[in-house]
């Protein structure tokens, strides 16, 4: 990796014909290109990543190298695009451990090295939102929350209810399910909640007792998880222009029997996302004809996924895992970008490797996830990729980007952060 020294912006993701038309317009500045060897080499010009149309990202990195900090920058930007391209898009962020609500708070720990960056310390205007049910224990807790969300009962399918309970088709209580969800959606619609299920399963007179109780303890269970509401939180309450939402689902991460809620949040919240984005990319095209520009209600979306793996893992089914590889497959056309983080890359889907067209990671010395991602490997790298990561730096905050559009390969130092950083390993000093 060798670059010529440069005062200009180096803009990746994007195509020539963009960059000639739009310069760096709609883009996020990321970090600065790595000049010269060594543990503090030299840097030079400002690497800026397209975010005007959609791309599929790839964060990767071992523990503690900076995935999620990483992510933060990205999403830190979303936060300082001109209004004429922020009112176009919306950030959507799946925090799986809790540690993203800190983008609102300005960061008080660097400012010597911000300085040395040309930047101040800001808070980043996003919006924090959790599981209904779990309002109140981060209020007690003075965590900063702007309001909950739900999820409509009647959006649930059978298959999201199995997978949710963690039964199949052969099961007893896997028919139940069935045949409840079909009745009560016959009798009333689309317009039901938990209790009309429960009520449903206790007056079903084909299933053994045995199985009703089962099934009624279940659900019964999913309604003190409180995510789940006759209504439901409106799509649009998600994807707001211009805005930066942070769906907090990490509350979940260990509770017994609520293994299979996130993937039903991130699912569903994408099932609907992708379904309301193609009806809008209509309207969009069809106001252009007109010449009236390329309006809708709905702007264009940035998904940000945190510990990927989980969403997308490689051997085994998921709700989720079937609603994000459609994204990856043609999510291009309506507008919807994904960014997956992941310190597993060998746990990964193969779809969400090879499909993504900018690779980024920090230092990894684990052989099976080296290999999981030597498959992106294009014809104009000079080496593997275990030979750039002996190479870069060993500190923390540098990272290989690998761009399909320019067809090269960047080793860049990643920015500071504007906001606080709640991601930092825990200690036991005060």
């Amino acid at each position: 990796m060798k670059y010529e020294m440069s005062d200009e912006n180096a803009v990746i993701g994007r195509s020539a014909h963009d960059l000639e038309k739009y310069k760096d317009k709609g883009t996020a500045y990321f970090g600065k290109v790595v000049m010269s060897s060594g543990e503090k080499p030299l840097l030079g010009r400002k690497i800026l990543i397209d975010v005007a149309r959609p791309h599929l990202i790839l964060i990767c990195g071992k523990r503690g190298a900076g995935k999620s900090y990483a992510m933060a920058v990205f999403i830190e930007e979303f936060a300082r695009l001109s209004p004429e391209i922020r009112n176009r898009v919306s950030a959507i962020v799946i925090d799986t451990v809790g540690i993203f609500w800190s983008l609102k708070v300005p960061d008080r720990n660097n400012p010597t090295e911000l300085e040395k960056w040309d930047l101040k310390a800001d808070k980043t205007d996003a919006r924090v939102l959790v599981p209904k049910g779990m309002l109140d224990f981060y209020k007690k807790k003075g965590l900063p929350v702007d309001g909950a969300f739900t999820l409509r009962v009647s959006e649930l399918e059978t298959p999201e209810w199995m997978n949710l309970f963690g039964v199949n088709w052969k099961e007893p209580e896997g028919t139940l399910i069935s045949r409840i969800v079909e009745n009560v959606r016959e009798k009333m619609g689309t317009l039901y909640g938990i209790d009309e299920l429960i009520s449903a399963c206790r007056n079903d007179s084909e299933a053994d007792k045995n199985v009703r109780d089962a099934v009624v303890g279940r659900v019964e269970n999913a309604k003190t998880w409180g995510i789940f509401e006759r209504e439901g939180t409106k799509i649009r309450e998600f994807a707001r222009p211009g805005a930066i939402t942070i769906i907090d689902v990490s509350s979940y991460r260990q509770a017994v029997g609520m293994e299979g809620t996130r993937d039903i949040i991130v699912g569903m919240l994408g099932k609907r996302l992708f379904e309301e984005r193609m009806l809008y990319r209509k309207e969009e095209e069809v106001s252009l004809m007109k010449g009236i520009g390329r309006e809708s209600e709905l702007p264009i979306i940035w998904m940000f996924i945190d510990e990927a793996h989980m969403f997308m893992p490689k051997d085994e089914e998921s709700f989720a895992l079937s609603v994000l590889l459609e994204w990856i497959r043609v999510g291009r056309q309506p507008g919807l970008s994904l960014v997956l983080a992941t310190q597993r890359p060998n746990k990964l889907h193969p779809d969400a490797i090879s499909q993504c067209d900018l690779f980024i990671s920090g230092r990894m010395t684990a052989r099976p996830d080296i290999e999981a991602v030597s498959q992106l490997r294009p014809s104009y790298l000079h080496q593997d990729f275990d030979k750039y990561y002996q190479e870069m730096p060993r500190a923390k905050g540098y990272a290989l980007i690998l761009d399909d559009e320019s067809e090269k390969l960047w080793l860049v130092k990643v920015r500071p952060r504007f906001s606080w950083d709640a991601g930092t390993t825990a200690n036991a000093f005060r």
